[in-house]
């Protein structure tokens, strides 16, 4: 497979060298990064540090075919440095035996002035990106990124944009006529995401957008199912049939005079029926929580373009962990979100169960390099929740994470994080990153009986070179 889509690749590009005369007009680019990590006591106990080093390759083509209809294809080979893969690649077998992690990252059509209309169509796997990227994005830091196999129309004119996109997250057919039915995949085992975002760009010096959104999940292990449920599914049970999230909010962005803020607020609401837990027994959970998140900053009217900064966030939690027969499931979910870079460079909190505040700043030294610092403390919303993770999208969290009835501490921890980015020439970019996380009573608390717990921390190198 790796060598039937380079080969697909090397010979567009021949054929773009080599037939200039060509009605299709091709262009190519590429990125090759490298990371290594550093993290130290990462389960907030004295343990063995780790350590590793990330490399992704990414090289596309665009194509345009017509006026109006271009192709674009990405290829994306990902793998930690030395890492036995689950195809088998690493140690001695590195380069030609073996699995790849080769894949397309993006490959789709675009259709530009639909029928004459200022309208438009992207038709496959594509990356979905919206405002600031903290319940859309594409998770650009993670080493495979993230993209949907999807639909998406959008109509554009002077003052308003609006995208509506319909993308499938999980097939689970083995052919389209037999589909896993009843309890045990919770209906037909497939998860949808739907939505509509409308950006308004006529009020001054401002961007609002409105977005609903709809995330169907038929998999019988649904994401937020389990959220706000002492991190037990038997405790929830499991979905008869696809649970239902529904997402709607708006975010407003603007800058003037050297202030610059954003401020999101979504809602959601929905529902998950059940069997179980116990045998016979069925229960109907309804949804609903919000969501909050602002940002402001000042930047002084100097060479260095020194900006000083402010962030709040918060995020509804269950308050009882479903206990007492409680059909409310309050914890908020972030769908799929770019969290790197909003609450801490840790990445240790998601945009869940969480009340949290920062202070920044970042200098434009020279330039070619940058510097940022922040603060951040975290807190739980709701102290029966649990704490959610940057990763801990589809499962209730376990250890010092998971959610206790008899919890009383909302104090998670505070975070100090600093990045140096250098901009070698227009090609290459280094960043060095350094962070600590110091513990809360939450953390400490949460540790196993007769375990100190330690502070987490972090370091990265990361180099990126485009061409």
């Amino acid at each position: 497979m790796k060598r039937l889509l380079l080969s697909v690749f090397a010979v567009a590009l021949t054929a773009a060298v080599a037939v200039p005369a060509m009605a299709t007009t091709f262009s190519f680019n590429g990125q090759y990064r490298a990371r290594g990590e550093y993290r130290g006591n990462p389960n907030y106990v004295d343990s063995a540090n780790t350590s590793g080093v990330l490399q992704r390759v990414r090289l596309t083509t665009n194509a345009a075919i017509t006026n109006d209809t271009s192709v674009k294809i990405t290829l994306q080979d990902s793998a930690v440095w030395g890492m036995v893969d689950p195809k088998g690649r690493g140690g001695p077998a590195l380069s030609d035996v073996g699995g790849n992690h080769l894949d397309l990252h993006e490959a789709f059509v675009k259709i530009n002035n639909v029928f004459g209309q200022p309208v438009s169509l992207k038709i496959g796997r594509q990356e979905l990106v919206y405002g600031d990227q903290r319940l859309i994005g594409a998770f650009g830091w993670n080493n495979n990124g993230r993209s949907f196999d999807a639909i998406k129309a959008n109509y554009t004119n002077s003052s308003v944009s609006v995208d509506v996109f319909a993308s499938k997250v999980r097939e689970a057919t083995t052919n389209f006529g037999t589909n896993c039915t009843g309890a045990a995949c919770g209906g037909d085992g497939d998860q949808d995401f739907y939505g509509i975002e409308a950006k308004i760009k006529a009020i001054p010096h401002n961007t609002l957008e409105a977005y609903v959104l709809y995330w169907r999940d038929g998999s019988g292990t649904s994401a937020f199912s389990q959220t706000g449920m002492l991190g037990n599914t038997a405790t929830v049970g499991v979905p008869e049939k696809a649970s239902n999230l529904y997402t709607y909010g708006a975010r407003l962005k603007g800058a003037y005079r050297g202030v610059d803020y954003t401020l999101e607020l979504p809602f959601q609401s929905g529902s998950v029926d059940t069997v179980g837990p116990g045998v016979g027994q069925a229960t109907n959970y309804d949804l609903g929580s919000f969501a909050f998140a602002a940002k402001a900053g000042y930047t002084l009217p100097t060479a260095m373009k020194i900006r000083i900064g402010a962030e709040y966030v918060t995020a509804q939690g269950d308050d009882d962990g479903g206990a007492n027969g409680d059909t409310d499931i309050e914890t908020f979910f972030n769908l799929f979100p770019t969290n790197h870079g909003h609450m801490g460079i840790m990445d240790q909190q998601g945009w869940r169960n969480v009340d949290a505040w920062a202070l920044n700043v970042t200098a434009n030294v020279t330039s070619k390099l940058k510097l940022y610092a922040a603060f951040w403390s975290f807190k739980l919303n709701e102290e029966k929740d649990a704490w959610y993770g940057a990763a801990n999208w589809n499962n209730a969290p376990g250890g010092i994470r998971a959610a206790s009835s008899t919890n009383t501490e909302s104090d998670v921890g505070t975070e100090l994080d600093f990045v140096a980015t250098y901009k070698y020439n227009s090609a290459l970019s280094a960043q060095l990153g350094l962070a600590r996380f110091f513990t809360g009573k939450f953390i400490e608390n949460k540790a196993a009986p007769g375990t100190s717990t330690e502070d987490m921390d972090f370091a990265y190198l990361q180099l990126i070179a485009n061409f």
